[in-house]
């Protein structure tokens, strides 16, 4: 099993639900982010779509998936990434899960 976790702009969201459906994921969590940067000296990294001391607002999307479909989604997702800015495109984790109470 795996967890597969799909971070983006909000807008981002109903892209990530159709890619979801597509792939048989007909259940997922969705989490509503407001990152922000509390070092003023510090450079956010270059992939996060917000300059110094300024909020942005993020759609995490997760879902627990057998191995096989964690994969086609990933795949799906390295062939047609999810963006709403091309400079930006969504982030997507994978990660293992020993056990599932």
């Amino acid at each position: 099993m795996k967890l597969l976790a799909i971070i983006g702009d909000e807008e981002t969201r109903p892209k990530v639900r159709k890619l979801f459906m597509s792939h048989g994921v007909h259940m997922f969590s969705n989490v509503a982010i407001r990152g922000c940067s509390c070092d003023g000296a510090a450079r956010p990294p270059a992939w996060w779509p917000g300059e110094q001391n300024m909020s942005t607002y993020s759609s995490l999307c997760f879902a627990i998936l057998e191995d096989g479909q964690a994969e086609a989604v990933m795949e799906e997702l390295r062939k047609s990434p999810i963006a709403t800015d091309p400079a930006f495109p969504s982030r997507a984790f994978v990660m293992n899960v020993d056990q599932m109470l």
